[in-house]
């Protein structure tokens, strides 16, 4: 029903503010129709409240009339601060009262208000002269005053009770109309409501069904244009209005792209195939011509570019590169061109300077220069190249001097090995006569052997006897040092008496502080029980003056009288027993201080003895001590003794060995000499191998003169006398 109604003259903009201005009326008149109900419930709470303050004030009035009673009350029965009590009370009475006047009141209200009042102020005027006549001591003329106050305070509290039921009668009423108003306004704000709301929901159906349509229609169209579907066309508006412009301009919109699209298409489908002379179509309003006319112009540019590389690749293939490059292209294309004819240029460069140093090369040079100056990989082929160059260079160079060093080394080995073959011939002599008297040194070094292997038997015998003395010492010295460890403990144990006894006196000491503080306790509780068995005294003497109605009031005051005897007669055994307490914990006291003084007495004697012990396991630990000196020096003496022997035999051995070894050496200085024989013959033949590897790297030119230094070296120096 709603989709048949139209507004094609409005706008959306006029639409939406007519259905706001239409919910905004409603929502006002409702917030109007409950503004007016709040108004008045508002006035109804302020009546019932100013019937809550005369409730308030007439019960405050009537609270201050029963303390100043009390405070007569308390002032016949001689209770200090009556007076005082009494005349907050009219203070707070006068407040109360003056509360009560700022009331509105009815006739009946103020009739009685007026009363209490006027009562109040004579049961005042006759309470002070009750209290004026109880401290002057004419108790006759208060107990006179006291019967005239009874019908007056009869009167207030019949005048307070009147305007306190008048005043919860008022509250009652304005509750009741409040009630009334409430539930008024309650109905009419929710038929209010209702109506509202449901025009709310026709207001929002209406511009929902003429706003979110077409808003989801183009939102599944750009999602699908977004998923690159260009085929969802969409269906006409209603209305003349902003989303009907909208959508047919989306549908032109859509029908552009689809248009672009396939020329952008084309030209893709061409570049994957790898083909690049495509034909477009401008024909198309606006960004969308322009954008097709600019991808036929790069389209183009691309294929001139691709001429000229292909170009390139052809000429590098076929080994010439030295071919040229038309960088005169705009943009990246110009750019690219221009990188590939800069690379082909020092790509041809770069070969010229490898086939130069080839060519150095070949022809025995290794002082060749080659240029490095090029960039990236370029500069860094020709660096290893010259570097190369570089190190075969000091290499050949390396080995011309090595070969000039062993050719002179040759010549020096042949001559020393002659002298060492002389020199190994003496050393055989030497040998032989080392041999003889390592024969003679070991037969002296036998019988020093078997003399010291004696003494040492004498040392072992006078270690074994200085360790029999010194075990027996240590016998002392543990049974004085056990002695001693006894003494120390009785000591610890004696002290330990003497901590307790402290400790005990100590705690009997606060125990008689305690008793003393109960004491002081057990003496206020009978100065209460007094004061209590007083004031049952004076309570009996009031209840005997008020006669029939202080009989009750007799017989308790006469129990708190009896309770207060019995408080009095326990507290009295309390100190009683307190004091015999305090009698036994002194004499307790005296005992542990006299037990004190002897642990301590006993303490000194036992210290006096662990000092003995003390002296004596000092003196036998210094015996011992050097009883275990003695026998120490002795097993040293023994070991070493020992030692001597072994040693004496093991030089005894080094000598037979030394002889032994002697005749070895002289069989191997004979070898030597045949061996050194034959190497001479070797050093002559690998002088002559280095004259040939001279000739060999002569022929290199290093640039450093090494070659011609080697070339005039004489044959004749070279073969060392060969």
């Amino acid at each position: 029903m709603l989709d048949r109604i139209t507004l094609s003259r409005f706008d959306l903009r006029p639409k939406l503010i007519l259905a706001f201005v239409a919910v905004a009326m409603l929502v006002g008149i409702t917030g109007f129709v409950g503004y007016q109900a709040v108004g008045t419930v508002d006035s109804a709470a302020h009546e019932i409240s100013t019937d809550a303050d005369a409730i308030d004030a007439s019960m405050g009035m009537l609270v201050a009339i029963e303390e100043q009673q009390i405070a007569v009350q308390a002032a016949m029965l001689e209770r200090e601060g009556a007076r005082a009590e009494f005349d907050a009370a009219e203070s707070s009475f006068d407040e109360w009262a003056n509360a009560m006047d700022e009331q509105d009141m009815t006739a009946e209200e103020q009739q009685a208000f007026d009363s209490l009042v006027a009562a109040h102020e004579e049961y005042t005027v006759v309470a002070r002269e009750l209290f004026t006549a109880k401290q002057s001591g004419d108790t006759e003329r208060a107990e006179a005053r006291l019967d005239e106050i009874e019908p007056l305070l009869a009167d207030m509290r019949d005048s307070a009770h009147t305007l306190e039921g008048a005043a919860v009668d008022d509250k009652q009423a304005a509750v009741t109309g409040a009630d009334s108003t409430t539930r008024t306004a309650r109905q009419s704000i929710l038929g209010l409501s209702a109506v509202a709301f449901v025009s709310a929901i026709g207001i929002g159906l209406f511009v929902a069904g003429r706003i979110i349509p077409p808003i989801t229609r183009l939102s599944e169209a750009t999602e699908a244009i977004k998923q690159g579907d260009l085929d969802n066309d969409l269906d006409a508006h209603v209305e003349d209005d902003e989303l009907g412009r909208m959508i047919d301009g989306f549908g032109e919109m859509q029908e552009n792209l689809r248009g672009v699209f396939s020329q952008i298409g084309t030209a893709s489908r061409g570049l994957k195939r790898g083909e690049i002379g495509w034909e477009f179509e401008a024909d198309y309003p606006g960004q969308y011509g322009r954008a097709v006319a600019d991808l036929e112009a790069g389209a183009d540019e691309l294929a001139q570019s691709f001429e000229e590389i292909q170009q390139v690749s052809s000429d590098l293939q076929q080994g010439d590169i030295d071919g040229t490059v038309d960088a005169d292209h705009p943009g990246q294309y110009g750019a690219v061109l221009g990188d590939l004819a800069t690379g082909t240029t020092r790509l041809s460069e770069s070969f010229r300077e490898i086939s130069t140093a080839s060519q150095e090369l070949k022809n025995g040079r290794l002082d060749a220069a080659v240029d490095t100056a090029y960039p990236g990989s370029y500069g860094a082929v020709l660096e290893d190249l010259s570097v190369g160059i570089d190190r075969l260079s000091d290499s050949i160079q390396q080995v011309q001097e090595v070969t000039d060093r062993v050719a002179t080394s040759s010549d020096e080995v042949a001559s020393s090995s002659e002298e060492i073959r002389q020199a190994s011939e003496q050393v055989a002599d030497s040998v032989e006569e080392i041999s003889y008297g390592a024969d003679s040194q070991s037969e002296n070094l036998q019988e020093v052997a078997r003399e010291m292997n004696d003494m040492s038997a004498t040392v072992e015998e006078i270690a074994s006897s200085a360790e029999e003395v010194a075990a027996t010492a240590g016998t002392a010295v543990e049974r004085g040092d056990a002695g001693r460890e006894y003494a120390a403990e009785a000591t610890d144990e004696i002290r330990s008496i003497e901590s307790r006894a402290d400790e005990a006196a100590t705690r009997v000491n606060s125990l008689d502080d305690e008793m003393d503080e109960i004491g002081e306790v057990v003496e206020m509780i009978t100065g209460i029980a007094e004061q209590t068995s007083m004031l049952a005294i004076n309570a009996s003497i009031e209840a005997a003056r008020a006669g029939e109605a202080g009989e009750g009031f007799g017989v308790v005051a006469s129990e708190i009288k009896s309770l207060a005897d019995e408080a009095e007669q326990a507290t009295t055994d309390i100190e009683a027993r307190i004091e015999t307490i305090q009698q036994t914990t002194e004499e307790t006291v005296d005992g542990i201080q006299q037990m004190n003084d002897r642990v301590e007495r006993g303490s000194e004697t036992i210290e006096n003895a662990v000092e003995k012990f003390d002296e004596i396991a000092d003196a036998v630990q210094q015996a011992e001590n050097g009883i275990r000196e003695i026998s120490d020096a002795t097993d040293d003496q023994a070991a070493s003794s020992e030692e001597v022997v072994a040693m004496v035999d093991e030089v005894s051995g080094v000598s037979q060995q030394t002889a032994t070894e002697a005749s070895n050496v002289s069989a191997a200085t004979e070898e030597q000499t045949a061996s050194l024989s034959e190497v001479s013959q070797n050093v002559q033949e690998l002088s002559v191998l280095a004259e040939d590897l001279d000739e060999q790297v002569s022929e290199f030119e290093t640039g450093t003169g090494a070659d011609a230094a080697s070339s005039t070296r004489s044959p004749t120096a070279a073969d060392g006398g060969r």
